[in-house]
């Protein structure tokens, strides 16, 4: 195994509560205020937690994908798109790091820059 991969995974900690639960908020709120939930999310938490900033951009960037797709296909694509944000809402809850498809390594890129 890779040692520099191994030490991030020894130094990687898990995410708190109250990450997780901004990070489930951030993506179940979604289903009620689609844009606003997460940007909200985004704003408390981009200099508190990394973990929670981190799932709050990808709902946000996930939710203007998920806009443009349904826009194009006359809103056929919404219940997938809620779909993954369900899951993402219920992963994060449960201290998992998701990431969507196609988001999640722009995400990453936009972060570490």
């Amino acid at each position: 195994m890779n040692t520099s991969l191994t030490s991030d995974l020894a130094t990687t900690s898990s995410p708190t509560s109250n990450e997780r639960l901004a990070a489930a908020i951030a993506h179940g709120g979604t289903c009620v205020a689609w844009f606003f939930a997460p940007l909200v999310v985004y704003m408390i938490e981009k200099d508190r937690s990394s973990y929670a900033s981190r799932q709050a951009l990808q709902a946000l960037l996930w939710s203007g994908f998920g806009t443009l797709v349904s826009l194009a296909t006359c809103g056929l694509a919404i219940p997938i798109f809620m779909g993954f944000h369900i899951l993402a809402a219920v992963r994060t809850l449960e201290g998992q790091d998701y990431e969507y498809p196609l988001i999640g390594d722009l995400v990453r890129k936009l972060q570490s820059s």
